[in-house]
């Protein structure tokens, strides 16, 4: 599985063959996302949605999201677009598939995160503060792509909270370094004062990480 950090949420995912980008904020480099096969968007705000409509039509990717980036797609011309719903699960191509699950984002009409199974399993928190539901998916995450920030999601503690209730393998912290802070060293302060052990992969914009 491959795994690149475009900056903010925006992620590529790229397993069993497919390729996957997740929140193309505004400012992304779109010169840098080669092909893509899908476009997945967690929730309507303009630093998730952003240049989603550029990228599916340069790269003629599938965008899905929940019901209102749907409306949003098609009244911006886009054709190939697909809604998705709270807890339905969805497969692509060569078996990967797509679960949406509950994200808490108050400021959102209906934000999703989404957990992509192939080689391995990966949750993409979306925006989203803690909530006791995420104790539900202790096991079935290898690798949480969880925010930072604390701007209208979570903060280091938490970031913290989420991972002590899922207990993931590997997390890439996100949501932090393009419009809000965040500071990778405190999150790891604060899992180490609850003896939480799991790798924190930090990455750059533009790295790639195989797993």
């Amino acid at each position: 599985m491959k795994i690149v950090w475009y900056g903010h949420a925006c992620f590529l995912i790229e397993t069993n063959g497919v390729r996957i980008l997740i929140d193309p904020y505004p400012d992304v480099d779109d010169d840098k996302i080669g092909e893509i096969d899908y476009i997945l968007v967690t929730h309507e705000h303009s630093d998730h949605y952003g240049k989603t409509p550029l990228l599916a039509r340069l790269r003629k990717a599938k965008v899905i999201g929940p019901k209102t980036v749907y409306l949003m797609a098609i009244s911006d011309g886009l054709t190939d677009v697909q809604t998705i719903e709270e807890d339905q699960e969805i497969e692509l191509k060569n078996g990967v598939k797509v679960k949406a699950v509950y994200a808490e984002h108050p400021s959102s009409q209906y934000p999703l995160s989404y957990i992509i199974f192939g080689e391995r399993s990966v949750w993409h928190t979306g925006d989203t503060y803690y909530t006791p539901s995420f104790k539900q998916l202790r096991g079935m995450v290898d690798i949480l792509l969880v925010p930072i920030s604390g701007r209208s999601t979570a903060n280091e503690r938490e970031a913290a909270d989420i991972i002590e209730a899922v207990r993931p393998k590997i997390v890439i912290p996100m949501h932090y370094g393009v419009y809000g802070y965040g500071s990778v060293e405190k999150l790891q302060t604060e899992l180490r004062r609850r003896r939480v052990w799991t790798l924190i992969k930090p990455l750059k914009v533009g790295e790639v990480f195989y797993v």
